[in-house]
């Protein structure tokens, strides 16, 4: 499916200012941006259910058909788990007999084989939306519009329910626009990654292109990129020229790169094979986490992030301890 120049307006308000994407065969395109940013509008314009203000929808095969799934599963109270999958293909006016056995079998894909004659709320959370997506997808859409759809769910539940989706698109092999503001969804799924802002996509690239090299500050800060810094502040800390594009201008490390070390250290060249430098910060909060503990120091009263693996000496807080930042490790992007 391919958009041109889209540009959606409610009352007054446009939602959508001219927007072009392209949704590639058999693609899981992830669509994250903040609230209000014109998201679901989208979603809810390509799926037909608001119109264009202007532009333009083509298919690759010269038409195609949508799906859409919301947060809330929206089903039928008085339909059971079959009549609510079979539905659409009763609206299309398709044979009982026919209906009944398309939605048996996707009652096995959907894990729900032993539930077909249950109304919604016998069902938990995550098996409604499992009947909300084959209600959607045995109609054999082109395109399944997802609206965060497991946002509602608890944490290990909706683990488990976006591995589900996955391996089911995976096998076979429709297209998906997958609205999250998850970074973790967003990373286990996508082939590739769109950010909108203020109704504008913004970026479009692959997760690891996305995070490695965001197109401006405001893709960074969105995505809570860690220990941004301006090249200024860097070629302090390095004491020496930044070897890279002046363009360049902001770049920011992950806190996995950097290590809270001990004794004494001298100052290393940046023109050194593996530069790094030794600051001087001072703790200002520790935390545990799964790997060890996070820890935030403070220097030149710029807040940095310091992952430390293992359960070794902890800092205390107010401590002055030394950082040792690898210049090879910091991402450089345009602000």
């Amino acid at each position: 499916m391919q958009l041109e120049q889209i540009n959606i307006q409610i009352n007054e308000t446009v939602i959508i200012k001219d927007l072009d994407l392209q949704i590639k065969p058999k693609e899981i395109f992830v669509l994250m941006g903040p609230s209000g940013s014109g998201k679901t509008t989208l979603l809810k314009g390509i799926a037909g259910l608001i119109p264009f203000t202007a532009g333009k929808q083509t298919w690759e095969s010269g038409k195609g058909t949508t799906g859409i799934v919301f947060q809330e599963p929206r089903l039928f109270p008085h339909l059971t788990v079959i009549e609510n999958i079979a539905f659409g293909l009763r609206v299309k006016g398709t044979p009982v007999r026919e209906r009944n056995n398309k939605a048996s079998a996707f009652l096995k894909r959907l894990q729900l084989d032993q539930l077909e004659d249950r109304y919604p709320h016998q069902l938990s959370g995550g098996q409604q939306q499992r009947v909300a997506l084959g209600r959607a997808l045995i109609l054999s859409p082109t395109l399944l519009l997802l609206d965060e759809p497991f946002a509602s769910l608890d944490t290990s539940l909706r683990t488990d329910l976006i591995d589900w989706m996955y391996s089911l698109q995976r096998k076979l092999g429709f297209s998906i626009l997958w609205v999250t503001h998850y970074l973790d969804e967003a990373l286990s799924v996508a082939d590739r990654i769109g950010v909108m802002l203020d109704g504008r996509l913004q970026q479009i690239a692959a997760p690891v292109e996305l995070f490695q090299h965001p197109s401006s500050e405001n893709i960074a800060q969105f995505l809570s990129l860690p220990n941004r810094m301006t090249r200024l502040q860097w070629s302090k800390w390095f004491k020496g020229e930044i070897k890279v594009p002046a363009t360049k201008n902001m770049g920011w490390i992950d806190p996995n790169h950097m290590q809270i070390v001990h004794g004494e250290h001298k100052q290393e060249n940046i023109t050194n094979d593996r530069p790094s430098s030794i600051i001087t910060a001072v703790v200002t909060k520790v935390k545990p986490s799964k790997e060890g503990f996070s820890v935030t120091v403070s220097a030149d009263n710029l807040p940095l992030d310091i992952n430390m693996i293992g359960w070794g000496r902890i800092p205390r807080l107010e401590e002055s301890v030394k950082i040792k930042i690898p210049f090879e490790k910091i991402l450089w992007y345009t602000k």
